[in-house]
């Protein structure tokens, strides 16, 4: 399957990366206080913002804000950065981490409060802690602690809501349909000549923008969704969808 093209213009994006085989990459709280420092290091030298973000033993979560094209820098930084130290640290060689991580760009508003409740009670769902204000290492414990490490969070969005709403907004679970979305990102599309284009409109905003099915259909297609991606939204054959957006 090849790999989809990689966008990091300015903008919002959820970033995942994980240990090598899923082994424990953070193992005592010398290795969460190098994160976080390197998290901070990295916030100013490339100028991101840290909207939420949660590290467990053996991946991470954040949601970060770039403000220019540098999401790759920023990023190959952090986890080279703390790859090194942490393989120095124990002794070791080889990767620390899977792969190169994953980004996922998000949509729109919703899906951004979406993604900010999913990582800050992912500890609270893996039972690392019985309570989502308790684990020490993730943006609602920076919220409700001040310390060295605040400044990460320093204009994030979270802010928006007031602490008291925000912790009880986050006890209450995503629906299943809002945990489908998470890993879900707007289509991107690069053409023969090496050009990327980023469709961030919903396939099935189409649906609901147009009521005869074919207009949508043809809408959809020339923002640049595939009869086939159109077909299996719809549960048709591609043959079916082809035909009928050309009648």
């Amino acid at each position: 399957m090849a790999r989809k093209p990689r966008v990091s213009d300015p903008g919002f994006y959820h970033i995942v990366n994980r240990g090598v085989e899923r082994k424990d990459i953070f193992n005592e709280k010398e290795d969460y206080i190098k994160f976080l420092e390197l998290m901070l290091k990295t916030k100013y030298d490339y100028n991101v913002t840290f909207h939420a973000f949660t590290i467990l033993p053996n991946h991470y979560h954040i949601l970060i804000e770039t403000h220019k094209d540098n999401l790759s820098e920023a990023m190959r930084f952090l986890n080279s950065a703390y790859a090194a130290w942490y393989n120095f640290k124990n002794n070791r060689v080889g990767h620390l981490w899977k792969g190169r991580f994953e980004s996922y760009m998000l949509f729109d508003e919703k899906h951004f409060w979406n993604i900010v409740k999913y990582i800050e009670r992912n500890a609270f769902v893996l039972g690392l802690v019985d309570d989502i204000t308790k684990w020490k290492y993730q943006s609602l414990y920076l919220r409700l602690n001040k310390n060295r490490f605040s400044e990460i969070i320093e204009g994030s969005k979270i802010f928006e809501k007031p602490l008291d709403e925000y912790i009880e907004w986050l006890k209450k679970p995503l629906e299943k349909f809002e945990i489908e979305e998470i890993y879900k990102e707007p289509k991107i599309i690069k053409d023969e000549n090496g050009n990327i284009k980023v469709v961030r409109k919903r396939l099935e905003e189409f649906f609901k923008e147009y009521e005869d099915k074919k207009e949508a259909i043809k809408a959809a297609k020339a923002h640049g969704y595939k009869y086939s991606e159109i077909a299996r939204f719809l549960g048709y054959s591609n043959a079916y969808i082809s035909k009928l957006a050309k009648s």
